[in-house]
């Protein structure tokens, strides 16, 4: 089973992210954009899993978020992995309660690194994907609108961490929420 963990996104941003995309799609850029209900953010990719590690995971995470408590993420800026200048994939950042959430990932990592899990060796890059290049086909068009516009969210609150399914379907992913840890 393919998993990961990630903050859920609330409708009221994943409404603002696709406008967002409904706008950066009129550049008709060779772009796979990812569906406005995928929208998360990933905390730690932990890839194919036995079918007794979800309560290891259960319970690295309930470690982890023991004292946590909840916090509030604003989304802002567009940007791109590597850079804007050749983009692979796009992404929007967060603007508020990055330390927070970056700070949450770092307890989630050792948690599981500790029961087994491998550790991430990329630094942890808090954004939330929305599109991926398939080919270079109108890139400076659409690299050239995203450097002229301004793009945020209204705050939301981060309560919870949930743990996720990815069934890979040839139209794309389907995400299942199997479980998660509720923040104090």
């Amino acid at each position: 089973m393919r998993t990961f963990i990630a903050v859920e996104v609330p409708d009221s941003a994943k409404d603002r992210i696709a406008q967002l995309i409904n706008h950066l799609n009129t550049t008709g850029t060779d772009i796979k954009w990812v569906e406005p209900d995928n929208i998360h953010v990933t905390l730690k990719f932990l890839g194919n899993i036995g079918t007794d590690q979800p309560a290891v995971i259960r319970d690295g995470l309930s470690a982890a978020l023991d004292s946590a408590g909840a916090f509030d993420l604003k989304l802002g800026r567009i940007g791109a992995f590597p850079d804007m200048n050749r983009p692979r994939v796009f992404w929007v950042s967060i603007v508020e309660g990055r330390d927070e959430l970056v700070a949450m990932q770092q307890r989630i990592e050792a948690e599981l690194h500790a029961r087994g899990f491998v550790r991430e060796e990329r630094p942890f890059s808090p954004h939330l994907t929305i599109g991926r290049v398939r080919s270079p086909r109108g890139l400076t068009k659409l690299t050239d609108l995203i450097g002229d516009m301004a793009f945020e969210t209204e705050p939301f609150a981060v309560k919870r961490a949930a743990v996720v399914k990815s069934d890979l379907k040839p139209d794309g992913p389907l995400y299942t929420v199997i479980d998660h840890v509720e923040l104090e």
